[in-house]
């Protein structure tokens, strides 16, 4: 999926499944609603009034850190030239992942699902 459509989406869960810190993400503009999951297998950065950084493998930091990412809606989206992802909610509120995957990953630096009906 194209990064640029989670835009005015917003995030409803925040977790980790097996290895993989995640976003859950939904988009209730159309009709039945669809979700999405950001998987990371990278370093990341959220960047509010204080920064918190951490690898795909620190549960806790990412769960702390990503709270402040629940409920808020994402306002930018883009992907650079070495492959990293911003997303920056409505608030302010920047998630960077980096587009190098952790050495031990068996995929890439992140992956954005396809979009499903809820």
């Amino acid at each position: 999926m194209d990064v640029e459509q989670v835009v005015g989406s917003f995030v409803v869960e925040i977790g980790f499944r097996q290895a993989w810190p995640f976003l859950g993400l939904c988009d209730n503009r159309p009709t039945p609603a669809q979700e999405a999951r950001l998987y990371i297998d990278a370093s990341w950065t959220i960047e509010v009034a204080t920064s918190a950084r951490g690898t795909a493998d620190d549960d806790i930091a990412w769960l702390t850190a990503a709270i402040a990412l629940n409920g808020r809606t994402i306002d930018t989206a883009r992907v650079y030239d070495d492959g990293s992802l911003s997303l920056t909610t409505d608030t302010g509120i920047t998630l960077v992942v980096s587009g190098e995957p952790e050495p031990d990953t068996t995929g890439e630096a992140w992956r954005l699902t396809s979009w499903h009906s809820r």
